[in-house]
């Protein structure tokens, strides 16, 4: 608990309870007022945007009136006349939505006019909220808004909008970052890809890899070289192994995949059966706090579906042990860096030296 309260003059008190979110960025840089919209946010006024960020933030910057791209082509059309249209200005998408689910659905299709609206001077971009009216899928849609804090559910509003490290820096350097994080907060089709929307598709892990990836969150690349992503690497296209059409909650793979873990069910909330509790570095596995505990016994329980709960128990004891030595080797290197900056050393080197 040092971290927040000497950096940021947090309370530095054991987590007890295991709900202090231990985080003092949170409360020097983040959080817009209670029941109020995710944008424009607490610091937005200095948050300068992009023309292509509107298709990450379609609610923020692309439906609104003031700010719509304009438009060349007036009228109101329906769906026949959209298809026969876009069949020929852009034939891909056609294909793809003749292909979905939306375009079969009974009594009668979700059109482009369902999602895109029927004036073509005022189009829609479908944002999650779209998705999640009610006659439509309300549900998944309130599963993944349940997530708190490091969340699909507050990846954008939270972190691209209420993060002094985002806001500071230019527009072109935060791009990529905006993408990822306003991916599953602010568009469903990241993950169903558009358009066609398929679930088989956004049941393999490959779908995670769009942003769970990078020298800074490595998650893909560990899953990825684990005994679990070799076993979905090998066996991944036989459908005997993981038969993709079957729903997540009768799922019967021979290894986890990113969503039978963190979706568990086909439940949206990626938080429900986490056991990770951390910020900037600013965590341990395991403090013993009885939330954790009860976190934790869930997680073993995801576990014994395959392996015996005490494999599972020692295994995340490792990984614990794993955390604790990374942590020390962590600090230790932060002094070194520490005492050349106060030994007056802590410029780059010389062009002439090594």
């Amino acid at each position: 608990h040092w971290v927040p309260h000497e950096v940021y003059g947090m309370p530095g008190d054991p987590d007890n309870s295991g709900k202090v979110f231990f985080s003092g960025l949170y409360a020097k840089y983040m959080g817009y007022p209670e029941g109020a919209p995710p944008y424009p946010g607490k610091y937005s006024r200095f948050w300068r945007t992009l023309p292509a960020y509107r298709y990450y933030l379609p609610d923020f910057m692309y439906n609104r009136d003031e700010i719509r791209p304009s438009n060349p082509i007036k009228g109101q059309f329906r769906l026949r006349e959209c298809l026969g249209c876009h069949s020929v200005v852009t034939p891909g998408i056609v294909r793809d939505y003749e292909k979905s689910a939306h375009a079969k659905a009974e009594p009668s299709p979700t059109g482009c006019d369902t999602c895109h609206g029927n004036n073509h001077q005022k189009l829609l971009m479908p944002s999650s909220k779209s998705c999640g009216v009610s006659d439509c899928h309300e549900e998944q849609y309130v599963q993944n808004a349940q997530g708190g804090i490091g969340s699909h559910a507050s990846c954008a509003s939270f972190a691209q909008i209420e993060c002094a490290w985002s806001i500071e820096r230019p527009p072109g350097d935060t791009a990529g970052c905006t993408f990822c994080h306003t991916s599953s907060e602010e568009r469903c089709s990241t993950c169903h890809q558009r358009h066609q929307f398929d679930p088989a598709i956004a049941r393999r892990s490959e779908q995670c890899k769009t942003c769970h990836w990078g020298k800074d969150h490595r998650d893909w690349e560990a899953y990825d070289i684990s005994i679990h992503g070799v076993v979905y690497q090998v066996n991944k296209n036989d459908p005997s192994n993981f038969d993709f059409s079957k729903k997540l909650s009768d799922a019967d793979y021979v290894g986890p995949t990113c969503q039978y873990c963190h979706l568990r069910g086909g439940h949206h909330n990626v938080q429900r059966l986490s056991t990770v509790y951390t910020s900037m570095g600013m965590s341990n596995a395991d403090r013993g706090a009885p939330l954790w505990k009860e976190k934790r016994d869930t997680w073993v329980s995801v576990c014994d579906d395959c392996h015996s709960p005490r494999f599972a128990r020692e295994n995340l004891q490792a990984m614990d042990e794993a955390c604790k030595d990374a942590g020390l080797k962590y600090t230790e290197t932060f002094k070194v860096a520490e005492n050349l900056q106060l030994d007056g050393m802590g410029e780059p080197m010389p062009k002439d030296l090594a």
